[in-house]
């Protein structure tokens, strides 16, 4: 157990701000061994069109989504969807409290990223 402790010693300065992100490998090893918590965003517009994005990340097939990113360390949900809302749609949003939905998606195949529990929140345009 002490070369557990030993290796996490040598990890810890590399993380500079878990609440800004993590390093990409580091990341990758923690999306192996827990579950992620994710925001998605169903944004609806004032014709009530919903608003997609394009995402071509290589972690699933190419092609338009739900805005949505994954919770940061000491990040409140609130301001997760107004930086995917920021980030995705350069927009910023309103939101209900309560999810809409809550979704546990498990992908038995992938090693990396294959765990997510997703929290749908209904959300409508502030700005364009």
């Amino acid at each position: 157990m002490l070369e557990i402790k030993k290796i996490i010693d040598l990890l810890e300065p590399l993380i500079k701000n878990p609440s800004i992100g993590l390093p990409e490998d580091i990341f990758l090893f923690i999306s192996r061994i827990t579950p992620l918590v994710n925001v998605d965003l169903l944004i609806k517009n004032e014709q009530n069109h919903t608003l997609l994005t394009w995402r071509d990340d290589g972690y699933y097939p190419p092609g338009w989504h739900i805005p949505g990113g994954i919770i940061r360390y000491k990040e409140t949900i609130a301001d997760r969807i107004h930086a995917v809302a920021s980030t995705e749609l350069k927009v910023d949003v309103k939101f209900k409290k309560v999810p809409l939905a809550m979704n546990e998606l498990i992908n038995p195949s992938r090693r990396n990223r294959g765990h997510f529990i997703s929290l749908l929140h209904e959300c409508t345009l502030t700005s364009s």
